[in-house]
Formats: C-alpha cells, structure tokens, sequence
C-alpha cells in the first residue's frame, strides 16, 4: 500500500472535481441539522418598529416633564405624554425611553419615573438586531436552531436545502448489521456515522468479503448517492478488499496517508462519487471521517465543515512511533489533556473533544501549544 504526505491527500481532495449535492425546499422549522444551498437575505429590518424592551410606559421625555400624562391610546406621543408599552410592543412616534413599570408611580393618569429615565432607555430600535438585505444564513452553512428561530422570527417559513445521500457499505464475514438479531461482530460504526453527518439522508448495503460483492454494493449505491462511505476491509490482510474493488470499478486517489491511526484512510472516485475508505478500527474510522470525509463534504457544498482549534497540552507527551501519529485529547478550557493511545478504544472516544497529528520520535512538552480538529459531538459543527 502506497501511503502519502497528509498535506498530499489535502492537496488530492481539493483537486477533485466534485459534484454539489441535489436541493430540496423543506419547512423551515423542519431544518435543522440540514445543510442551507443558498445565502438567506433578511427581507426586513428586525424589529421592523422601535418597540419596547420592557414592560412599562413609553414617554416622550422633554426639558421640564417631572410628571408624565398618561394616555390610553397614542398615535403619537407628545411632549410629557406616556402609554402603556408590553414587552415587544411597538412605541408610538414621539417615544424616546421608557420607565420600567418597577420605576413607574402611577397616580390615576399621571405617572411619575422613581428613577429619572434616560434618552434612548429599553427602546429597541428598528434594524438594531438585524438590518434588511444582511445575510443571515449562508450556503453551505448547517442550520442550527438558532437560525430557526431568527427565520421564523422573519417570516421566512421555507429554505432550499442540500439534499445529500451518503451511501454506507459495511465490509467483512464476521461483520452483521447494528439492528440484526443474528450473533457475530454488530457493526457499531454505521449508527456513530449517521450520527455525526446529521443533514444526510443514508443508504446502506453489507457485503462479505469477496471483492466482486464489495464492487457490486458501490457501484450500485454510485447509482443514488452524492458520498460514498465504506467501513472496514481497507488495510493489508488478505480479506482487506475494498481499495482494490474500489479500484476495479473506478479509481484510488490515494490509499492512505503517513500517520498512525489515519493511515489506513483511503479516498477513490466510482461513477464521479467519492468514496472514502474507513478501517473498521473505531478511532481510526472517526479520525478519517473527520480529516478526509468533512473535507469532502465541506468541498460539496462550498463551506468548511471542520472546526480546528489551537490548545495548551495539559502534560507531556512523547511519541516513539516510527512514524507521525494521531492523538485523542479532551478539551478543558485552553489546556488540552492527553488520552490513551490506540485506534480501537471506545472509551477514549467518549471522553474525547478533539484529534491532533504529532510529530515521529518528538517529545512535546507541558504548555506547548498545539494545533487540533474537533470531533463532531452533539451535532455541534459549530
């Protein structure tokens, strides 16, 4: 197995020629964790009015109102004129602050400010959260329900949407499906997949290890899907097929690369698809998602979907690897804490926030900095 510089597989992966996924229009508030194919403009200013930021009375302050007349209704407010304003309400013209109703003394109809008001005091004015024509969502961003929220508040009620099929192929004998009541090794790498690309809809197919089958279940997803993903067979053992059925119907654009724990990681094209090739080794399966497989994605639909960080190490670490490698970290504030090494160890993966390449035969020290990617949690792209 030939194996290149990581910068090299960056540098293969931006030279692909690839395909924007399909669009669909979808509900807005049906969106989230969807992948937005368009920038979203504000139609309008928000609010669209000044309105009120408290529950209280708007008035029109002026040199010499101690005592504010308060009205029952207001199309304009006069100088010493007050009204009754709710929270979000609209302040009529003429308003220029507002007396909180824990500031207001109100006698009959006149209202006298315990605390002197201020110009301008909990009015928010129109356009100060959003101005019309900002854009407020962004192509290729994934949508979160923050931006539910704020579309809806602007009655936007439908969005054009990234509609990408991720096709799954799990490989190997041993290997049967997550929801299968059959005995044998459960494949618990699809479900953690389908988890961590939350926009994508999913197709999935097995295939034993016979080179022929693993090419047949490929190339018929190549048929449907925007992405293709395969799980496990990728490394050098005699039932290790799927880069050479890969191979058989389309091409290997690279094989792996040359640090520990990635190395495995392969990309090809079948039908104009990407394929990327994951080991069936739990850390080794995420990493590569998240260094090659995001990198793919984020090539779709025109926006990185890979987050990256720069951190402290927590304690020292010296690699004796006779080649680069891929370490877990949890992140606690700046200070990044070193994990068990290995590309098997689910444990690891659920305390881990985050992945960084080390440099062969180094010793890092405490303090040093060091730059990371982050592992997708929650859902949080972000």
């Amino acid at each position: 197995m030939t194996l290149i510089k990581d910068e090299e597989a960056e540098r293969l992966i931006d030279s692909l020629n690839l395909k924007n996924p399909a669009q669909r229009i979808v509900n807005t508030y049906e969106a989230m964790n969807l992948i937005s194919s368009e920038d979203v403009i504000a139609p309008a200013d928000l609010p669209e009015r000044d309105i009120a930021a408290q529950d209280g009375y708007a008035i029109n302050m002026a040199d010499g109102c101690k005592n504010y007349t308060i009205k029952e209704k207001a199309d304009e407010l006069e100088p010493c004129e007050a009204v009754y304003v709710g929270t979000g309400w609209p302040v009529p013209p003429g308003t220029n602050s507002v007396v909180r109703m824990e500031s207001a003394k109100v006698n009959g109809r006149a209202l006298t400010p315990v605390i002197d008001p201020r110009p301008g005091g909990d009015i928010e004015r129109a356009g100060e959260d959003i101005r019309n024509g900002t854009t407020i969502l962004r192509k290729g961003e994934i949508i979160t329900p923050y931006h539910v929220s704020l579309l809806l508040a602007m009655n936007i009620t439908k969005l054009k949407v990234f509609d990408l099929c991720a096709g799954i192929v799990s490989v190997g004998d041993e290997i049967v499906p997550y929801d299968s009541a059959k005995a044998g090794v459960r494949d618990s790498i699809t479900p953690l997949i389908k988890g961590i690309l939350p926009f994508a809809r999913f197709r999935e197919a097995h295939a034993p290890d016979s080179e022929p089958k693993i090419a047949s279940a490929i190339r018929s997803l190549s048929e449907s899907c925007d992405f293709i993903i395969t799980i496990g067979g990728s490394s050098v053992g005699k039932k290790d097929l799927t880069k050479k059925a890969i191979a058989d119907i389309g091409e290997m654009v690279f094989e792996g690369v040359q640090t520990n724990v990635v190395k495995r990681g392969g990309v090809g094209l079948v039908n104009g698809v990407p394929v990327l090739a994951l080991p069936g080794r739990i850390v080794s399966a995420v990493t590569v998602l998240h260094v090659h497989g995001l990198h793919i994605l984020s090539r779709m639909v025109g926006r990185e979907l890979r987050r990256f960080g720069v951190g402290t190490l927590a304690e020292g670490i010296t690699v004796k690897h006779s080649m680069n490698s891929t370490y877990l970290f949890r992140v606690q504030g700046e200070s990044l804490i070193p994990l068990k090494w290995g590309t098997g160890l689910y444990g690891q993966l659920i305390n881990a926030d985050a992945f960084a390449r080390l440099e062969r035969d180094r010793e890092y020290r405490k303090g040093e900095k060091l730059n990371f990617q982050y592992l997708i949690k929650n859902n949080c792209f972000i």
